[in-house]
Parts: C-alpha cells; sequence; structure tokens
C-alpha cells in the first residue's frame, strides 16, 4: 500500500514537472532575450541578426537584444554563448568562421557541433575579392599578373580563422599570388582598410562590399564561390579564369546552446524560417547582396553544421594555416 501512494506520489510529481516544462516552453520568450553577435557592428553578421532580432520581437512580442561580441573572426562570441545557460534567453548568430575556428586553432574551447544546438541557417553571401579603386587592376587575369609581380600583396579579412581569411590562403595555394593575411574584428574594418588605401585587398562577403562598390570607392574583381552568384551574374569566377577549385561564400547560423529545449529550438527555427523566407525578407537580403538558403529543420541544420566542419577542416589541411 505504501509503495502504491509513493508510486503515486511519484507518478503526480513527474506530471506536476511535464506540466510546468510545457507552461515555461508555450510561454517562452517571458522575458528579454540576448542575441549575441559574434561580429564587429555593420558587417553581414550583425545586419542580418538584427534584421531577424527585430522581427522575432514583433512575432513574439518580446525583445530580442543585440549584443556585439567580437574577435577571432567570431571565436570570443561563440565561446561566450557556449558557456551561458541553455534555456534559450541566450542565442547565437555566427559566420562560417563557427566551424574554421577549431579546425585552425587547437586552443578553441568549443566544439561547433557538440557544444551548440543549431537553429536556423539564416543566409548566405559569395565571398568576393576586391581592391582599392585607385590600384589599375580591372580583371581577374591582370589581378594574378600584378600580385605575382609584389613582394607581398597584404589583404584584409574579418578576422583569424574565418572564411575571408582562409579563401585569401585558398587562393594563394591555388595562384601562387603571395597573399599576407592581416585580420580585423569584423568585415566592416577590413572593408574600411581596403577602401582607405590602408590595404589594397580583401577577400570579403558581397553584404559588407557592396555599397562601397556601388560607389565606386571599391573594385570588384572576381567572384570565389565555384559558380557565378546571381546577385553578380556578370563577375566572373577564379574558378573560370585561373584558380580552379575555390569555392568561397559566407553563411550565417543561428544557435543556442547545448542542451536547450527541444520544443524552444523547434519554436526558434519556426519563426525563423517563416521570417527568413518570406518575400518581404528575401528582397531585402538581395538588395544586401544575400540570400536566405531555404527552411530547413533543425536536423537539416545540423547536418550542413557538420557538412560544412568536414569542408574546412579539409581547407585548412590543404593551406597549412594553423595558429602556433
Amino acid at each position: 500500500m505504501i509503495r502504491n501512494i509513493l508510486r503515486r506520489g511519484a507518478l503526480g510529481a513527474l506530471l506536476v514537472s511535464s506540466l510546468a516544462a510545457g507552461a515555461a516552453r508555450a510561454d517562452y520568450p517571458d522575458h528579454p532575450v540576448t542575441v549575441v553577435v559574434a561580429f564587429a557592428p555593420g558587417g553581414m553578421t550583425d545586419i542580418v541578426a538584427r534584421l531577424l532580432s527585430a522581427e522575432l520581437g514583433k512575432r513574439f512580442n518580446q525583445t530580442f537584444v543585440v549584443e556585439n561580441k567580437p574577435g577571432a573572426a567570431g571565436q570570443v562570441g561563440t565561446e561566450l554563448v557556449s558557456r551561458q545557460k541553455n534555456d534559450g534567453y541566450t542565442l547565437l548568430v555566427s559566420a562560417t568562421g563557427h566551424v574554421i575556428g577549431p579546425a585552425v586553432n587547437d586552443k578553441v574551447r568549443y566544439d561547433p557541433v557538440k557544444d551548440f544546438e543549431p537553429i536556423a541557417i539564416l543566409a548566405r553571401a559569395p565571398n568576393l575579392v576586391v581592391v582599392n579603386a585607385g590600384l589599375p587592376v580591372k580583371t581577374i587575369p591582370e589581378f594574378l599578373s600584378w600580385g605575382k609581380s609584389q613582394p607581398g600583396v597584404p589583404y584584409g579579412s574579418a578576422g583569424f580563422g574565418g572564411s575571408t581569411h582562409l579563401g585569401g590562403e585558398w587562393l594563394k595555394k591555388i595562384t601562387g599570388v603571395p597573399m599576407e593575411h592581416v585580420p580585423y574584428k569584423g568585415a566592416s574594418p577590413a572593408t574600411n582598410a581596403v577602401v582607405s588605401g590602408e590595404l589594397k585587398v580583401a577577400v570579403q562577403d558581397a553584404m559588407s562590399v557592396a555599397p562601397f562598390i556601388k560607389s565606386g570607392q571599391l573594385r570588384p574583381i572576381g567572384v570565389a564561390s565555384a559558380e557565378r552568384s546571381k546577385l553578380f551574374p556578370d563577375l566572373p569566377t577564379f574558378a573560370e579564369s585561373g584558380a580552379p577549385g575555390l569555392d568561397v561564400y559566407t553563411w550565417l547560423g543561428f544557435y543556442a546552446p547545448a542542451g536547450t529545449d527541444p520544443a524552444i529550438v523547434a519554436k526558434l527555427n519556426e519563426a525563423t524560417n517563416q521570417i527568413m523566407n518570406s518575400p518581404e525578407m528575401v528582397q531585402r537580403l538581395a538588395g544586401q547582396n544575400s540570400e536566405p538558403l531555404g527552411p530547413m529543420t533543425p536536423k537539416q541544420v545540423a547536418g550542413f553544421v557538420a557538412d560544412e566542419t568536414a569542408k574546412w577542416r579539409n581547407v585548412v589541411q590543404t593551406t597549412g594555416v594553423k595558429v602556433e
């Protein structure tokens, strides 16, 4: 009899706990959510994160506060989020460097797959090789000829271990141009360095450099991805013009710390997919020279992240880039 009473008590407690958890998920979010952007303000990651956060705020009638935590191609902000409570109230938006960082630096203290619950892939943009408008170089063959004649070609990136860094090293490996990496704390300062003439070259995502291309302050030389971009249909790829095999673009991921309630992840995934693939957002992204990848389930996002992790591990091995 006592055993039955205890059993009923345990079942009752479990039911109450389940109902409470269900209510908590239904009410999520019931207070402000922090969205950590792992890069400086003004670049692609920051712009898209702010667009998304504003729309999530409207949808959930709650504040989504964007906080920039730049450094080390996203590794600083990413590591910070990996240590936060997995209650859904601290989230991360980062770029391709999320999966590259651990491959180039054995001291990175997070695992891009094990330490996060993937929510969505937000957008992608082609990476472009751009030069200061004053440089007398207009085509890929001219760039390769000029570059090989230099003792070194310093190029700016959004930070050590990101796609804009590895893109330059990959280009160096394939073409023989003596590229020399100069890291910045985000796409915006790296782009500004080329606009000002501090540097002559950058390998950068299209969203970050497009306004300066339009104003005539930067000149695009070629697309670093394997295929021409529909956003820049007339711009040739390096793959078709002297650097076969080069395939670099920037994509943005949205994550929660590992162990976050699957119901919260699913709720954020559904809302994010609807927002990022809405006609209005697709148009806004196109205006920023980027595009959504289409709606994915959390499981599909996890598969995408795992595939990209393997791809960039191979690039790191090919280029030999490593933190000493």
